[in-house]
């Protein structure tokens, strides 16, 4: 809320907050929740709204929470109509004690996801839904590109305001984002038991569908990863059976999924330990890792690079 340096450096405060949180994969609502407090605690001026969306392309669908901000704007593929999102309502950021809700939106690929703030559809003495209106409006223009799309609504909402008050005062900043999916020919996922024959056998599936995709012998480290994070999972599983999924995109997604809640954590293990060292390898051999909570406990994840001709949307072996 406001302008000048203050406020830049409150919002520099914040957007550094969200994308650490981010990288955890926190829900939408407790991410407000935790951004909230923060800035709560930082002082009485810090006010902000914020507007949170997390695209599932697996599942097809977005978690959508709002601290005070201006509903988002989805754009049909199918249809090419435009509709406001109703998301939960939630007081501004840095009001303290206040409930954030969810909202869970199905998705198709090609649809668009358009959020603003409102310094695009807000002008004094007119109600704000006529500006919500003209961006609906806008949004849904069929456009040559993304970039032909943005142009199309700035130059509606924006620039044909400018008259007798030279336009508009207030800050603008639009952000357009394309749901592309995920074709189910670049997933696969296996459910596997708990037991000690468990880890040899995900290596055979993961090599197979690499062999289908085209990649095989593509990541020459990813039996060792595999290895480690799948033995991590039937350690920690409680006698519950642990998922294995490989997503193929720009690189090789791999997760695997337990009954634990214990997320892991990268150590250095003694010389007379026998166990700790499984990570370390993992954060040497991949591209990136990490672990995130989910509701039935938690997924471990890995990236390794791919080759061009084994990538998504290059067909499979």
């Amino acid at each position: 809320m406001g302008h000048g340096l203050n406020a830049a450096a409150m919002m520099g405060q914040l957007r550094t907050a969200v994308h650490t949180m981010a990288a955890l994969d926190i829900p939408p609502a407790q991410l407000l929740r935790n951004l909230d407090d923060l800035a709560h605690r930082l002082g009485d001026h810090y006010l902000a709204t914020c507007l949170y969306a997390v695209y599932d392309p697996v599942a097809g669908e977005l978690l959508i929470s709002s601290a005070g901000h201006l509903p988002p704007v989805l754009v049909r593929a199918e249809t090419g109509r435009s509709e406001l999102i109703d998301v939960p309502g939630g007081a501004l950021i840095g009001l303290g004690g206040v409930a954030f809700g969810t909202a869970r939106v199905p998705v198709s690929p090609g649809d668009r996801l358009v959020l603003c703030t409102d310094g695009l559809v807000e002008e004094r003495g007119e109600d704000i839904g006529t500006g919500l209106a003209a961006l609906c409006e806008s949004a849904a223009h069929p456009a040559a590109s993304m970039d032909a799309a943005c142009d199309t609504i700035i130059r509606t909402l924006a620039v044909s305001t400018a008259g007798e008050s030279g336009g508009r005062k207030d800050d603008i900043a639009l952000l357009m984002a394309r749901l592309n999916g995920m074709p189910p020919e670049d997933m696969a996922a296996w459910q596997l038991e708990p037991t000690t024959a468990t880890v040899r056998r995900a290596r055979r599936l993961v090599d197979g569908q690499l062999a289908r995709w085209g990649a095989a012998g593509a990541g020459r480290h990813h039996p060792v990863a595999v290895s480690e994070v799948v033995s991590n999972a039937v350690r920690h599983a409680g006698g519950r059976p642990v998922e294995l999924r490989l997503v193929r995109a720009d690189t090789l997604l791999c997760e695997v999924s337990d009954a634990d809640h214990t997320l892991p954590v990268l150590r250095e293990a003694g010389p007379e330990e026998e166990c700790g060292r499984g990570l370390r390898l993992v954060s040497r051999l991949a591209h990136r890792w990490g672990a995130s909570p989910s509701g039935a406990g938690k997924v471990v994840w890995f990236e390794q690079e791919l080759p061009p001709g084994a990538r998504s949307g290059t067909g499979s072996g």
